[in-house]
């Protein structure tokens, strides 16, 4: 159940599913503004199709009621950082396992939601195997080297697509590990990093024009030394969404493999890492 079309990240991730020999739920939640519609999801690598009713989520109740028509479903959740604590109960209560995509929303309160009881789910910033690899990377740097950028300032500087309302979680995430590095949490994560959302100053970043409205994520991560003398430099450029919609789908087989393997043993927050690990992202 891919809940966030026809937006484009949930659209991806649904044909993702499809090309990965994945069945889409029939019906799935869209935005309280947008019109109940069927639309058909086509993947086009492979031609394989689905219809889908779209469902605002003002209209929950209909949606549950339709649940028991579709069995063994899990939800993808690419909607609005405004909608993820209250779609992670929907989730939770429902008892529908799900993969969240969204990034935003009170993050302490969709861990206590996932966590108490115990509910199947992959939550993570980036969906992205390249980039899950990085962050994976950057966490055991952190927990190596506490410190070992001491003293040095972080500068932060993304560029995403008009529409994406809040700072990437992958931004935030990175900055966390830096900020161990570094000793210090002076770097503020809401009001210190640079963000490009016009398309002149993303051009100017080096995005390609013909991705300033159909996706990209362009990050940039400066360490300088105190005096100046010293820089670092990381740097992850994204065009489109293939990407991430591709580990989404991962996530969801992840997920049902789990779901089989371990049974209620096996209710946890799951991470992308916990995927890689697995040998589940192709």
């Amino acid at each position: 159940m891919v809940n966030g079309m026809p937006g484009p990240m949930a659209t991806a991730a649904a044909e993702a599913c499809l090309r990965k020999n994945m069945d889409l739920c029939p019906f799935a939640m869209t935005g309280p503004d947008v019109p109940p519609q069927t639309i058909l999801v086509t993947d086009p690598d492979t031609g394989r199709s689905a219809s889908v009713d779209l469902i605002p989520s003002s209209s929950l109740s209909t949606l549950k009621a339709l649940l028991p028509t579709s069995p063994n479903t899990i939800a993808i959740d690419y909607t609005h950082p405004s909608s993820v604590n209250s779609n992670a109960d929907f989730y939770t209560t429902s008892g529908i396992p799900f993969v969240m995509g969204t990034t935003g929303g009170d993050r302490s309160l969709l861990l206590s939601t996932v966590t108490s009881p115990p509910h199947y789910c992959v939550i993570a910033p980036n969906m992205g195997k390249q980039i899950v690899a990085m962050q994976y990377a950057l966490e055991t740097l952190e927990s190596k080297f506490p410190g070992a950028f001491k003293g040095y300032n972080l500068k932060v500087t993304e560029s995403h697509q008009k529409k994406k309302a809040d700072t990437s979680g992958t931004a935030k995430a990175v900055i966390g590990n830096i900020n161990g590095m570094i000793g210090s949490s002076s770097f503020d994560v809401e009001n210190d990093v640079v963000l490009l959302r016009d398309d002149v100053s993303s051009t100017n970043f080096g995005v390609p024009e013909e991705y300033l409205d159909a996706g990209h994520a362009f990050h940039t991560y400066t360490l300088t030394s105190g005096d100046g003398s010293v820089e670092f430099e990381l740097k992850h450029n994204v065009c489109g969404r293939r990407v991430y919609a591709e580990g989404t789908a991962d996530a969801v087989k992840f997920l049902g493999k789990v779901m089989k393997e371990k049974g209620e043993e096996g209710a946890r927050v799951y991470s992308m890492i916990d995927v890689l690990e697995e040998g589940a992202l192709e």
